[in-house]
């Protein structure tokens, strides 16, 4: 009785999460995914990109069965920043950048000592590989707008279907239903990250979500990184079920948007070269008691 109860459990909780046992970037399933990615790299020109160097840790799978994977470098509690990539699939410059990135973090160890820096670059891997790529997942819904937010159960369908009930917009029936979702607030709450800096696309620019405590600092900071990059800031404010609403609003940390100016995969080398100082000196910044700080590590 107790082993059929146990299988019961496990049998519901692979179904309802999305979640497998640990596994890493040497399995069988994963170097076939990694095959797949590859591939599309190659549609793109991005002949520059080793994926295969990093060993990729993943514990949950989307719909679709591709692994969502990630990598902590550094081990710093104190000073972490987790960096998303590809929430949305066909915002595809944002991989380039983040998968670049993991590259460079792990040629140059003293960038994360004493801090943690947990790189995601691709949380929506069904929807950036389907042929075309598409904002939402594999089962239609987007998967920054499925986050389990205060009043999402009254307020997403309403306010999706007030808005033309677009496709790329749609929230689900249930909040935090995606296994996308349910991969990034697992990693808000494994590394705990003072800070979340998520790429999307094809916006062109900066918003900000997150703690008042702070704020103006924060925000001369940013309008400072702004001028740097010739980037422009937008309050674009939030959503029923946004990143933005659930970990920088109802948890305080502090959450950036950085909208690059367009989705050609093209431009990922471009975007790379043009806003690395800028995520590298939000990495660096320290946040004290709720309060931005400048880092004394040099750049």
């Amino acid at each position: 009785m107790k082993i059929k109860l146990f299988l019961l459990l496990v049998i519901g909780f692979w179904g309802l999460s999305g979640t497998a046992f640990p596994s890493d970037s040497s399995s069988k399933e994963f170097q076939a995914f990694l095959k797949e990615l590859k591939n599309r790299f190659s549609e793109y020109g991005w002949t520059d990109l080793k994926p295969e160097g990093i060993e990729w840790e993943y514990h949950r799978t989307t719909p679709g069965r591709r692994p969502l994977f990630f990598f902590p470098f550094g081990s710093g509690t104190e000073n972490c920043t987790l960096l998303l990539g590809t929430v949305h699939g066909d915002e595809i410059p944002t991989a380039y950048v983040l998968f670049k990135l993991a590259e460079h973090l792990k040629e140059n160890p003293d960038l994360y000592k004493e801090r943690c820096i947990v790189v995601a670059p691709l949380v929506n891997p069904d929807g950036f590989l389907a042929n075309p790529p598409k904002r939402v997942n594999s089962r239609g819904i987007d998967p920054n707008r499925n986050f389990p937010t205060r009043g999402w159960k009254d307020d997403a369908l309403k306010q999706w279907q007030r808005a033309g009930r677009n496709k790329r917009y749609y929230p689900g029936q249930k909040p935090g239903s995606e296994s996308e979702t349910g991969f990034q607030t697992a990693l808000i709450n494994r590394f705990k990250p003072q800070k979340i800096l998520s790429l999307h696309s094809p916006l062109n620019f900066y918003d900000y979500d997150g703690p008042s405590v702070g704020l103006n600092d924060f925000e001369k900071w940013l309008e400072k990184i702004s001028k740097e990059t010739n980037h422009p800031m937008k309050k674009l404010g939030v959503y029923p079920g946004s990143l933005g609403n659930y970990a920088g609003f109802e948890r305080d940390i502090f959450v950036v948007t950085l909208e690059l100016p367009s989705s050609d995969p093209r431009m990922g080398a471009q975007y790379y070269s043009q806003f690395k100082s800028a995520v590298g000196k939000f990495v660096r910044l320290g946040i004290n008691g709720g309060k931005p700080m400048q880092s004394p590590v040099p750049e």
